[in-house]
């Protein structure tokens, strides 16, 4: 009879990002299906730890005085995997597998592997000297210290392939806990609007995403600019935070509400009440909005870029427009506006389309993947 798998993830936080959503949706799954799941939190913010912890699954906060404190990380870690004994260490984020490479020198015979989420090297190039000598030390410990290395996206692996000198980076997808979406969303979301509109007739467009410039807000409020032209009853909701959050305020609009704090439950209703998802990305990794939009049988208007192409095809489960440009995505929600039955028919397709993506499905690629590292 084989042992049963004990796998520790590393994660530096626990906050509302992509990843840390992600680690939300798969490892519950993964410990239903015989993986004993823990998780082990290397900086303070821990906002979705109780949906873990509620779902059986540990959660080791090691609170690091601050990111650099090498002995410390490196101290906090070994304590946890000397006690424990884990069949498998799995990182995620920089500083994660950071740290888990400098203790996997104490352990060699370790089997730690490490996800890649997302397309560091276009956010942050490495263009000082600082951030080529961080670099550096990445393209060092992923290639000398870990067993494996895997990406959520075809674009991801591509991207660190390229910065980080890989040739064997794999492919497991992101995924969605279907349908605990669908119980938990899809048919309870009374009254959800008048929390944060007071007019819900209009034609209403959400966008869910960290004010970033990479998330494209700029172009989509040039965009509605062109529509409000022609039109007075569209409603544009703006879900996120992040560094731009003023800017994106001095440039809205009046037809713009933004929605800063948000709990995810509330987010999924959200999608069941709109109209159209919009996601103006200049680039994107994966794209869960694009996903979660899909799950709730939503037509989408995306950009063409990788990581969001995974997801839909042009004309069959959305329709796609280039980066950077306000004038097809204006006309592209106008055609949506336009359209009802369009908007039905692409959100029913990528209904379809995103079943491939369930966690269920995906949970099991991730448990056969174990069990070849521990085999190897």
């Amino acid at each position: 009879m084989s042992k049963k798998i004990k796998l520790l993830t590393i994660i530096e936080t626990l906050g509302r990002g992509g990843a840390e959503r992600v680690l939300v949706n798969t490892l519950p799954e993964l410990q239903k299906i015989g993986i004993d799941c823990e998780v082990a939190i290397l900086f303070q913010r821990d906002d979705l730890a109780n949906e873990l912890e509620d779902r059986g699954i540990k959660v080791h906060k090691l609170n690091l005085s601050y990111k650099w404190n090498i002995f410390e990380g490196v101290y906090k870690l070994y304590n946890l995997i000397r006690i424990n004994r884990y069949s498998i260490v799995h990182a995620h984020l920089f500083f994660a597998y950071f740290y888990l490479g400098l203790t996997k020198i104490i352990f060699p015979k370790m089997k730690v592997i490490t996800t890649f989420h997302n397309l560091g090297y276009k956010v942050y190039p490495a263009n000082t000297f600082i951030k080529k000598v961080r670099k550096k030390i990445d393209i060092f410990i992923v290639n000398r210290l870990f067993d494996k290395t895997t990406a959520v996206s075809y674009a991801v692996k591509k991207h660190y392939e390229k910065h980080l000198n890989l040739d064997n980076i794999d492919m497991i997808s992101n995924s969605f806990p279907i349908l605990e979406f669908e119980k938990n969303y899809k048919n309870n979301s009374q009254n959800i609007l008048e929390n944060y509109i007071y007019n819900n007739n209009n034609f209403l467009v959400l966008t869910a995403g960290r004010f970033v410039k990479e998330k494209g807000h700029k172009y989509l409020i040039e965009a509605i600019k062109i529509l409000n032209k022609k039109y007075t009853n569209m409603t544009f909701l703006f879900v996120g935070n992040g560094p731009l959050k003023n800017h994106i305020k001095d440039l809205s609009l009046s037809n713009i509400k933004i929605i800063s704090e948000i709990e995810h439950m509330e987010l999924m209703k959200l999608y069941k009440e709109v109209d159209l998802i919009v996601v103006p990305s200049i680039y994107e990794a994966f794209g869960l909005v694009v996903g979660e939009a899909m799950i709730m049988e939503k037509a989408v208007v995306a950009t063409n870029v990788d990581g969001i192409v995974d997801l839909i095809t042009d004309k069959e489960e959305g329709l796609l427009v280039p980066p950077k440009d306000a004038q097809a995505l204006a006309d592209t929600i106008e055609k949506f506006y336009l359209d009802k039955e369009l908007r039905e028919t692409l959100a029913k397709h990528a209904r379809e389309k995103i079943k491939k993506f369930d966690t269920k499905i995906i949970a099991f690629q991730w448990k056969n993947y174990y069990k070849d590292m521990i085999n190897e």
